[in-house]
């Protein structure tokens, strides 16, 4: 038995295993946890690649298996930085194309992509990782009727998209790249899709007077008159007094809102360092938090605020500027100014009401998040779903391409590359 007999058997095991294990990965969630599958598929196709160049025996001998491998292996690269670059897929698929073209840079049973005639094929549509490519994106093409067929027998049982507005084309859309998923059955370390629905910010703003106790989440920009006493994790930049020379009914809310804005961005203290920047959503979650940052200035009538982490109360006074993010335990007095977000479990505020948005509504993602903005993203919709008590969301499990990769590299054992083979019967 010579070495190509030997390649012929070894090359497919291998593809065909990584590309399981990984595929397997992909689906569960929804990443190839342990890079070291793509290191091993490298690895071990740079050392079969070489002994395949040594060991070929045609007419051109060592010239001819070497740019045969080296070109195969700059399509792969180029291609899979591209897909990439432009957000048509996510890391573990490049890597995956990336370690296919080292590890299968030629058919195993005999396919040549330099034995052609130039002048009537291209050698890029013959080589082995555009033809895998080309027979994983046909495979992907029967993804959305998979979803379809899921979404038609959901809609035998009931309304599909009665909890949620959207347009037609968005419902369409959605019912071809997703599926409800209930709500209570959603566990926050395995979120391995992304949602399709969102909760539009509400914004109320005006002038607002009551008391209130319980948990509240969002954005304050503006003046607060009262007391305020419990535990805050956020954002606070501004300024206490203790005295003001104006009531707050005499005050304009835009004006307002204009100058809590410029002495925010007067005290802000910017980091070059994300990691010190809390992560709100998480911190809600999973009580990562572990820095603070806090800075009080004081003179005879003001107190300077600039408290990044968890603050506790109470704070006293008349407060301008501006307050984001978690709030837990009460607070009595007058707001004038904008409120953002925020859902609460206890309380009530009357005022006037300037934009007011309750309704969940479809939005379908295109293109890829970096990973921790994903994370916060879908942990800030999942805290929504819970408060507002819903009971189902639209998700997409995105396209798992690595899987499609695996049926793709078997096709081309089979057929090559599939779009020619189906001309050809043509």
């Amino acid at each position: 038995m010579t070495f190509l007999d030997v390649y012929e058997i070894i090359v497919p095991i291998l593809t065909i295993a990584a590309l399981l294990y990984a595929g397997i990965e992909d689906l569960l969630f929804r990443e190839v946890r342990r890079e070291i599958v793509w290191i091993l598929m490298i690895g071990i196709g740079v050392i079969l690649d070489i002994l395949y160049i040594v060991f070929f025996v045609g007419d051109y001998s060592f010239y001819e298996p070497l740019a045969e491998v080296l070109l195969t292996i700059v399509i792969g690269f180029i291609f899979g930085f591209v897909l990439f670059y432009f957000g048509v897929w996510g890391g573990a698929d490049t890597k995956a194309l990336w370690a296919l073209a080292v590890l299968t840079p030629v058919h195993p049973f005999g396919g040549n992509i330099l034995s052609v005639d130039i002048g009537q094929e291209i050698l890029i549509i013959n080589s082995s990782v555009f033809s895998i490519l080309i027979n994983s994106g046909l495979i992907a093409l029967f993804y959305p009727l998979f979803l379809m067929i899921v979404n038609t027998v959901t809609a035998a049982k009931g309304s599909l998209f009665n909890e949620v507005r959207g347009s037609t084309s968005e419902k369409i859309r959605c019912f071809m790249f997703g599926y409800k998923k209930k709500v209570s059955k959603i566990n926050y370390d395995r979120m391995h899709f992304d949602f399709l629905e969102e909760l539009p910010r509400k914004q109320f703003q005006g002038k607002f007077t009551g008391n209130f106790e319980g948990k509240v989440d969002g954005k304050f920009t503006g003046i607060f008159q009262g007391k305020i006493n419990g535990e805050f994790t956020g954002t606070i930049i501004g300024k206490l007094f203790k005295s003001f020379d104006k009531s707050i009914n005499e005050l304009n809310a835009e004006e307002v809102i204009k100058d809590a804005k410029k002495m925010t961005e007067a005290h802000s203290i910017e980091s070059d360092d994300e990691d010190e920047k809390p992560n709100l959503v998480l911190l809600k979650y999973r009580e990562l938090f572990t820095k603070e940052k806090k800075d009080l200035q004081s003179a005879d009538n003001e107190t300077i605020i600039f408290s990044e982490g968890i603050f506790h109360g109470p704070i006293e006074g008349i407060f301008i500027g501006t307050i984001d993010g978690f709030f837990t335990g009460k607070f009595n007095g007058d707001l004038l100014g904008l409120l953002e977000g925020g859902t609460s479990s206890k309380g009530k505020l009357s005022g006037e009401k300037s934009v007011a948005e309750n309704e969940w509504q479809l939005k379908l993602r295109f293109g890829l998040d970096e990973e921790d903005v994903m994370e916060r993203r879908q942990l800030r919709t999942l805290w929504q779903l819970q408060s507002h008590k819903k009971e189902t969301v639209w998700v997409t499990p995105g396209l798992p391409f690595v899987s499609f990769m695996l049926i793709g590299y078997i096709l081309y054992l089979i057929f090559d590359n599939l779009v020619i083979f189906l001309f050809s019967l043509a």
